[in-house]
């Protein structure tokens, strides 16, 4: 398909207006932008995804609109046929054992699992040595032309590859398969669900799921609309941190790189904080992550890093009780060998810290001979950390950081009015579309508001919680 643009998209002929206005008299959203707005998307806007041969395409700036009006209306796309043919049904029906109809007839989930450890091991084995059995059918000489190269086929290799091992036929027997122990199945980026190659596992606090993220970016300006700018999906497994940087790029990319960017703890490290700054001038605020030691934890009982002072230029670090540390040694950060990521390794002498009468609120070390150790970033990146959490946490600067909760409700409007939480598609390129229009639709519903004077609701109190007031 090819892009023949439109140079002026056409007003809306006085029949349909004069049509929309009687069925609508008191007016929509989208009357509302029409009025306002006029023409929201261009062909233009889309010129770089088509191919310059081909067929005329429908104008894109229509099949934008329809996207974002169904996904604002929360319409389901049309059910798509549950009717695969076999690429090679002859062939298939040739070497399957007449007990594969039994087992694989019908999908997992629309059946009951057999009861018992036992049964269910032996079910999984079973499972196993029938995945190894089609795939050496497929790698075998007389198989169909192309059928081993099927995505499916593929992802059904990976799968096997890592949850199941051979076990070699005993004498006189059969061989078979069984699962790999725990330790033994490589890295965590597996495969969760065989309907969806993209889809990974994730547990977050209280909440795990299988699928994706999606990490929103909206403004948060004064006498405006708070409108999303930014929607980035991934993986669900993928961390938040990682992120930070490539959603900076995006919205450099789009003109709309904040002076300041108030984000969750997860987003803010040292190294976060000093590549916005640098790369883009952007200013990352947030609380950073806790501290999760024991000091950390201790609110305040125990000393825990931020208690220790660094003298930079005598290269110097100074425990609450005044002792000096030079014992600084360069470590790698663990898991990152290959990346050259550093931190200091400071440690105090155990002749200072075992007399010291605050020793048990310092280190829990048994032996006389081990004093305090603590682990200190490069200059740039501690200080950028300590410079962002005494941002937050700074006298008046708190009503700043408090905007942040905005995104709070955005979340809960994407979840509970869009669907935000239900991936409608199969695959990151197909959620992604999903997440930018969800976004695009929100927006849409906020702008519409905006203009029609309809303020922000306030946070819903309960009629308990309003007994109190």
């Amino acid at each position: 398909m090819s892009l023949r643009p439109q140079a002026t998209i056409p007003p809306v002929p006085d029949d349909t207006a004069r049509v929309a206005r009687a069925a609508f008299p008191r007016g929509t959203p989208y009357l509302v932008l029409r009025d306002r707005l006029g023409a929201v998307f261009a062909d233009a806007d889309f010129a770089d995804l088509y191919p310059r041969l081909g067929q005329p395409a429908y104008a894109p700036w229509r099949l934008a609109l329809v996207t974002v009006m169904q996904f604002r209306e929360g319409l389901s796309d049309r059910a798509a046929l549950n009717a695969v043919a076999a690429v090679e049904p002859a062939w298939l029906r040739a070497i399957a054992p007449p007990e594969w109809h039994e087992r694989y007839d019908r999908r997992v989930e629309e059946w009951r699992l057999r009861i018992g450890d036992a049964k269910r091991a032996a079910y999984i084995a079973q499972v196993g040595a029938d995945g190894f059995v089609l795939l050496a059918a497929l790698d075998a000489d007389g198989a169909p032309r192309g059928v081993a190269d099927l995505p499916e086929v593929a992802l059904l290799r990976r799968v096997w590859a890592r949850q199941f091992e051979r076990v070699e036929p005993s004498e006189g027997g059969e061989g078979g398969a069984r699962l790999r122990p725990v330790k033994g199945r490589g890295p965590a980026d597996r495969v969760e669900s065989p309907y969806d190659a993209d889809a990974r596992y994730r547990s977050k606090r209280t909440t795990s799921w299988s699928g994706y993220m999606v990490h929103l970016t909206e403004t948060c300006d004064a006498g405006a609309p708070r409108l999303v700018v930014h929607a980035d999906t991934t993986p669900a497994n993928v961390h938040e941190g990682p992120r930070t940087a490539p959603i900076h790029d995006a919205l450099a990319a789009k003109g709309l790189a904040p002076a300041e960017h108030l984000v969750d703890s997860a987003y803010v490290g040292a190294s976060q904080l000093v590549e916005a700054r640098v790369r883009h001038g952007i200013d990352l605020i947030g609380p950073g992550r806790r501290d999760v030691s024991w000091q950390g934890r201790s609110g305040g009982a125990a000393f825990s890093r931020a208690d220790f002072r660094v003298d930079w230029e005598r290269r110097v670090a100074i425990c609450p009780e005044g002792k000096e540390a030079t014992n600084w040694t360069t470590c790698a950060k663990k898991g990152h060998g290959r990346t050259g990521k550093t931190f200091i390794h400071v440690a105090f002498r155990a002749a200072d810290c075992r007399p010291c009468p605050s020793r048990s609120r310092c280190t829990r070390a048994r032996s006389p001979y081990l004093g305090r150790a603590i682990a200190v970033l490069h200059r740039p990146e501690d200080e950028a950390l300590a410079a962002a959490r005494a941002l937050v946490e700074a006298p008046g600067r708190g009503g700043i950081y408090a905007q942040r909760q905005g995104i709070e409700g955005t979340i809960s409007q994407g979840v509970r009015a869009f669907g935000l939480r239900r991936a409608r598609y199969r695959g990151l390129a197909k959620t992604t579309l999903q997440h930018v229009a969800t976004a695009a639709a929100v927006d849409l519903d906020r702008i519409a508001a905006w203009l029609g004077g309809r303020p922000l609701a306030p946070t819903r109190t309960s009629r308990f919680a309003a007994l109190a007031a």
